[in-house]
């Protein structure tokens, strides 16, 4: 009886933490889809295009910041959660060695940005976009992900889309404002992220100990295989903007980050339930191999089918999406076929990102990496010989055959501890 009683409380408040952290994210997928349509009204789409390779920028510099934090640091608050003082130098030593790694990258954005002419020629917008990796190496998300204190995560969400959507439409007014839209999104997040901070520095009396630089060294050592192979994944993920912009041009750009949005939606969902259950995940697995590899097929069986429900729809509504994104009458035909096959590419995408999550809950770190880092290589290749030859349709085609390549070289590293298990 009591046993019940507890499974049921337990219940409950995944529930209550799901619906919460779920607001929090309506607004991230909400906000991009609000001021597109009117960036796109007021700057065209040769200025969404650059907008979009401004922010592509700043997500490959993100995860040099991260440095690994959402996966290793997130993973070892949540096992360590009831045991405060290592909770206190992990974040502690983090946030240190981020501090190092935001000097180093503002150095590399600088000399890219004044040296490299592709970068050189919209230098505004990359250094407005660099904001957005300012606010992310102070973002303590990850901090809160291990501790599955999802309000602090919704009111960071919130707030920072709050100011970005609040600050687009306030000071966006003509043609040449582009460049200051990625600014909003850095500054929404850099203050937003900053309350969160000092909610922690409160809680946990944070402050520096003796050997941090020590631990920060550790850090940069311990996760740099992890972090090298997730700049490739990063190559893989915001490469392509920059790669059809540099092939096809900024009109070309645009038209492909209006459907790359609607893509990205279903990513940023897919991160977002990878997000909210990956602490539980690795708790269970560590508990007990069998129950947690079932616990983890349970949430992302379920998860699927909401997802195949939702390109069902995508599909059934394609004329009247591209309508809202102001996609003219004459290019309806084309941009409609291209929006139709980058449906396609969320339905793998649930599935290795499921793959992805049970390989770092068994510490499979070493086999993700080589994946990784093999299978970046030859996306990008593929990606800039077929959008070359192709055009537009050849980007969302190289896409989904990754995909389903990085799909079968998960399952062959899994197969047998899935097999064991049982």
């Amino acid at each position: 009886m009591f046993k019940s009683k507890y499974l049921n409380v337990l219940q409950h408040n995944r529930i209550k933490n799901f619906i919460i952290y779920g607001i929090g994210q309506v607004f991230n997928l909400v906000s991009p889809l609000l001021v597109m349509p009117y960036l796109v009204a007021i700057c065209e789409k040769e200025g969404l295009g650059k907008i979009g390779v401004g922010f592509s920028f700043a997500l490959i510099l993100n995860v040099l910041v991260d440095y690994g934090s959402y996966i290793n640091g997130t993973k070892e608050i949540s096992i360590n959660r009831s045991n405060r003082e290592i909770i206190k130098r992990k974040i502690v030593s983090v946030y240190i060695m981020k501090l190092f790694l935001i000097v180093i990258l503002l150095l590399l954005a600088f000399l890219l940005i004044c040296f490299v002419p592709f970068f050189n020629k919209e230098q505004a917008v990359f250094f407005f976009s660099f904001s957005y990796v300012i606010g992310q190496f102070i973002n303590p998300t990850w901090v809160f992900q291990g501790l599955e204190n999802y309000k602090w995560i919704t009111f960071v969400n919130i707030t920072s889309k709050i100011i970005y959507v609040a600050g687009v439409f306030i000071f966006i007014n003509k043609k040449g404002d582009y460049i200051y839209a990625n600014a909003f999104l850095g500054l929404g997040l850099i203050i937003a992220s900053l309350i969160g901070v000092i909610s922690l520095i409160k809680k946990y009396d944070l402050r520096l100990y003796k050997n941090v630089s020590k631990d920060a060294l550790e850090l940069l050592k311990k996760d740099f295989s992890l972090t090298f192979s997730q700049l490739f994944l990063s190559f893989y993920q915001y490469l392509p903007i920059m790669i059809i912009s540099y092939v096809g041009g900024n009109n070309m750009a645009g038209q492909y980050r209006i459907i790359d949005q609607i893509i990205m939606t279903f990513r940023t969902y897919l991160q977002m339930f990878f997000n909210f259950i990956y602490a539980d995940v690795c708790l269970q697995v560590h508990k007990n191999l069998k129950n947690g590899i079932s616990q983890w097929f349970k949430y992302n069986g379920l998860n699927y089918v909401l997802v195949l429900s939702l390109l069902i729809i995508a599909v059934v509504s394609t004329k009247q999406i591209l309508l809202y994104f102001n996609i003219r009458s004459n290019e309806l035909e084309s941009m409609t076929l291209f929006f139709k096959t980058g449906l396609i590419i969320p339905i793998f995408m649930a599935i290795s990102m499921a793959l992805k999550q049970l390989l770092f809950a068994l510490d499979r770190n070493k086999e993700y990496i080589n994946i990784t880092i093999g299978s970046s290589f030859f996306s990008l290749f593929v990606f800039f010989i077929l959008v070359k030859n192709i055009g537009l349709q050849g980007a969302f085609i190289a896409t989904i055959s990754i995909e389903i390549l990085i799909i079968v070289l998960y399952g062959i590293v899994l197969k047998p501890i899935i097999r064991l298990s049982k």
